[in-house]
């Protein structure tokens, strides 16, 4: 049975990599400064000073995705953020 708290979201999945490959990089941004050890940081080290929901969409994602163990991934990712460039920006 469904938890009706639980939400489905559709995007592409080399959209929804290159938000992984953010937060990855963030969560090990705001480790480095001290974070993980209970200092207060401001919302500039990491999306948010105590950022368990990005903790858990980035595990969620991590768990979608075998891509992110693929040796192509970093390729993947730039060809995505070109794209989304792109589409944002214009050709």
């Amino acid at each position: 049975m469904e938890n009706p708290n639980d939400v489905s979201l559709a995007m592409k999945k080399e959209t929804l990599l290159v938000i992984f490959e953010f937060l990855a990089r963030s969560y090990a941004s705001w480790r480095k400064s001290g974070g993980a050890h209970g200092d207060e940081l401001s919302d500039e080290t990491f999306a948010l000073c105590k950022p368990v929901a990005l903790w858990r969409l980035e595990g969620a994602i991590e768990r979608m995705f075998p891509e992110i163990f693929s040796s192509d991934y970093i390729g993947l990712i730039e060809k995505e953020k070109t794209r989304l460039r792109a589409e944002l920006y214009g050709s």
